[in-house]
């Protein structure tokens, strides 16, 4: 008969549980065969395991399994009765007959549980089996297990139950359908008082506790279990169902921020914009601490409530930005402050757009990245080249690039791409782990710093305690001086991205930070990063509708920085001044200083940037005495022409430039009578040589003019115009000119008043 008994008590399914790091439970879902049943628990606390035996099997601790003792009570008592009134059963029979399925009552089941319960006794602990018989329990409907109970009837763990509260489950095994709500109140209440009075008798509660522990209610209706990332605990339980899964999650800051994202979401909704997600990790480990997939309370489950939008691919925005900014700097391609042309730009019938449809003619790298301009980041790529672009994006941790790069193009960087919320920020974290382990690597580098966040608390890792440790490189992908110039440029408050009003988080703490919108106001981004954490938030619709509105400023920044104002301060980032070098830079290009450049300022720059060019926008000029007219030895005398240094952009980007840089002194005009100069003087802004076209159409779907820009050095200058040899007409002063041309491939030509030409060819193309 002992042959009968299974090695394994109980093949049952398991509901899923997910704990936080702090072992707080998070949320849990049913078994898939409905009931609420808790994984086996490996421990019980003494006031369960003292009501429970006080209740059911006094001496639990003394037997073998039978308890002579109740066995013959039981007889005596049933055949006294003439019914069964004492089944003498003790809690290792029970767990036997719980275990058989709950099998009709009658002679030969019971002698098989006792057959078991010796069994039991001779291969578990009475520990194990009180720990299984308290997890397999009925503790009426669809609850199992004290644990499960707990939950259900008190809304918190079992070793954390009054006196009276762990009478009630003590009891309800034995008798489940009296925790029906509104039935048999009387007779439970009763039950639990005359155990509380037993224990009371033993001395286990004194007087006064004996008496509150009876004036505790009773447990109404099952409560709702924890439910504080749901979209976690959906994501993880794919990998774990039916198991107690510990995650690295901080159970007050997932409250914290799961509240935060479900009162910014019911903002939003007057917008129609309903989803919104955020993530919080630690840098140091890449442990998440936090995990809003998306909106927890969302009751129509058409908006997108159940789609954890940290794991869904969206468009990336300006959110890649600052990594091509690093790689540029690590290259050397680029200084910090190196002006980037910001001028139209048609690549095959691509125009990108700043956020303001504005051109600034040329800008600082860093100002690009902190303004979060599209036209000079899109150059900026052009240069560095796609497809080294995303090899960089892939090694630090981007799994959502699966086409060509042929397939992105320059639209890379504008959003061309998906990403996710959890790539994103893990790429931001391992920036900043990277930088902030230079300095206690003493100027090397650990490959593994570069790696993916973790919902699960970190494996601790061997500890590099020598320079000489074969884990540490003298070179990454990225230099930390590279990281350190992006985070101070990513750092910078008084950036008027998106036209929004970033005065209101002047306040905040130091946080390098970048936000995002993809095209058609879709998705709306923000990533914020200090040494010791990095916080990514993404709002929108996960349906992808877009929404009047929407940007990474306007909406996902506010929720970033009450993100951190959750979390500790922080010190910043070392400069990484072995990586450093200081020399002398052109205050107006932010090139390395040649001899003629003034103003000069003295600045840290990387040492990869010590490869780039000299200024090439300064040059001397010879200029009249009165320093009136630009001169040269054919119509002035060499000892009345001065000789100075000029700061001088080409036409195109001057003429966008002087607008907002009322210190931007043209060159002046040349001295009537002078020989003409070859110089670069005129310059066609619109279209670019070899550029495609296509034929604009306005509202009511009719062909409208292309409209033509070219700039002039000399304000006095005329333009005149011809496409194909057709004169299409002259301009003065503001040079753009309307006109329609069919489609095919043309030659503009321009000719200005000296006889100074300029030529391009381009295509113009039908959408039909």
């Amino acid at each position: 008969m002992f042959l009968l008994m299974p090695r394994n008590l109980f093949s049952v399914p398991y509901s899923t549980l997910l704990y936080s790091s702090d072992n707080e439970l998070l949320g849990a879902r049913i078994a898939t065969d409905g009931q609420w049943r808790f994984p086996e628990t490996d421990s019980l606390p003494d006031k369960f395991i003292t009501c429970l035996t006080m209740y059911e099997d006094k001496r639990f601790f003394y037997h073998l399994g039978v308890d002579p003792v109740a066995v013959f009570r039981a007889i005596r008592l049933n055949t006294r009765a003439h019914k069964v009134v004492s089944g003498g059963s003790t809690i290792t029979m029970q767990l036997a007959r719980i275990a058989r399925g709950n099998r009709d009552r009658n002679f030969r089941e019971k002698l098989i549980e006792m057959c078991w319960a010796v069994f039991l006794e001779t291969t578990h602990s009475k520990k194990e089996i009180l720990n299984l018989y308290a997890s397999h329990a009925p503790f009426g409907g669809n609850v199992v297990g004290v644990e499960t109970a707990s939950w259900r009837y008190f809304g918190r763990g079992v070793t954390d139950l009054s006196w009276a509260e762990s009478a009630t489950l003590a009891i309800l095994p034995n008798a489940p359908a009296l925790i029906h709500p509104g039935r048999n109140r009387t007779q439970l209440k009763a039950k639990r008082d005359r155990l509380l009075a037993v224990l009371h008798k033993k001395g286990i509660l004194d007087e006064q506790g004996y008496e509150l522990a009876c004036m505790e209610p009773l447990p109404d209706a099952p409560l709702p279990l924890p439910d504080e990332a749901p979209h976690l605990l959906a994501r993880l339980a794919v990998q774990a169902q039916g198991t107690r899964i510990v995650s690295s999650v901080k159970y007050q800051l997932q409250k914290q921020t799961q509240d935060l994202v479900n009162r910014y979401a019911a903002r939003y909704s007057s917008n129609h914009i309903y989803n919104l997600a955020a993530l919080v990790a630690d840098v140091e480990t890449g442990e998440v601490l936090a995990y809003a997939g998306n909106v927890s309370n969302m009751q129509d489950e058409k908006r997108g409530g159940s789609v954890d939008v940290i794991m869904s691919p969206r468009s990336t925005g300006s959110i890649l930005k600052p990594f091509l900014y690093a790689g540029m700097l690590h290259d050397g391609m680029i200084l910090p402050s190196t002006l980037v042309s910001d001028i139209p730009l048609n690549i095959n019938g691509f125009m990108p757009q700043n956020y303001n449809k504005t051109f600034y003619g040329a800008v600082p790298a860093h100002r690009a990245i902190e303004r979060s301009l599209n036209v000079p980041l899109v150059r900026m790529l052009s240069q560095y080249n796609t497809g080294r672009f995303m090899t960089l994006l892939k090694q630090w941790g981007m799994t959502t690039l699966r086409f060509s790069e042929d397939h992105y193009g320059a639209a890379l960087i504008l959003g061309g791409a998906e990403g996710t919320l959890w790539d994103l920020s893990g790429m931001y974290a391992s920036m900043a782990r990277t930088l902030s382990h230079y300095r206690s690597y003493n100027g090397r580098y650990n490959p593994e710093d570069i790696h993916p966040l973790t919902p699960f608390p970190a494996k601790p890792k061997p500890v590099i305690e020598s320079l000489s440790d074969k884990r540490l490189k003298d070179k990454s992908s990225l230099s930390a001086a590279s990281l350190w110039f992006t985070f101070e440029a990513m750092s910078a408050l008084n950036r008027p991205e998106e036209e929004a009003d970033w005065q209101q988080f002047e306040s905040m703490k130091q946080i390098a930070w970048k936000t995002g919108t993809s095209y058609g106001s879709r998705d709306a981004w923000a990533i914020g990063v200090t040494p010791r954490y990095v916080v990514g938030v993404w709002v929108g619709n996960a349906s992808g509708e877009g929404r009047p509105g929407l940007t990474g400023v306007g909406n996902a920044a506010p929720v970033l920085f009450d993100i951190f104002t959750l979390l500790p301060a922080t010190s910043w980032f070392d400069a990484p001044y072995d990586e450093l070098e200081k020399v002398a830079v052109c205050r107006s290009s932010g090139y390395k200083a040649s001899s003629i450049c003034n103003p000069v300022d003295s600045v840290y720059i990387p040492l990869s940037g010590m490869v780039t060019r000299l200024c090439p926008y300064h040059q001397l000029v010879h200029l009249s005495a009165d320093e009136r007219f630009r001169v040269n030895s054919s119509c002035e005398s060499i000892d009345r022409i001065v000789t100075r240094s000029w700061f001088v952009l080409p036409p195109s980007q001057a003429y966008y430039y002087r607008n907002y840089h009322i210190d931007y002194i043209p060159l002046p005009p040349i001295k009537p009578g002078c020989e003409q100069e070859q110089s670069q003087q005129l310059e066609i802004i619109y279209p670019e040589h070899n550029s495609v076209l296509y034929l604009p159409k306005g509202f009511t779907g009719e062909y409208e003019h292309f409209i033509f820009k070219a700039a002039h050095t000399r304000p006095e200058a005329v333009i005149y115009w011809h496409v194909d040899d057709v004169f299409l007409g002259e301009t003065r002063d503001n040079h753009q000119i309307a006109c329609r041309i069919d489609a095919g491939k043309h030659l503009l030509t321009l000719v200005d008043s000296w006889g100074n030409q300029r030529k391009i060819m381009f295509e113009v193309m039908s959408d039909k």
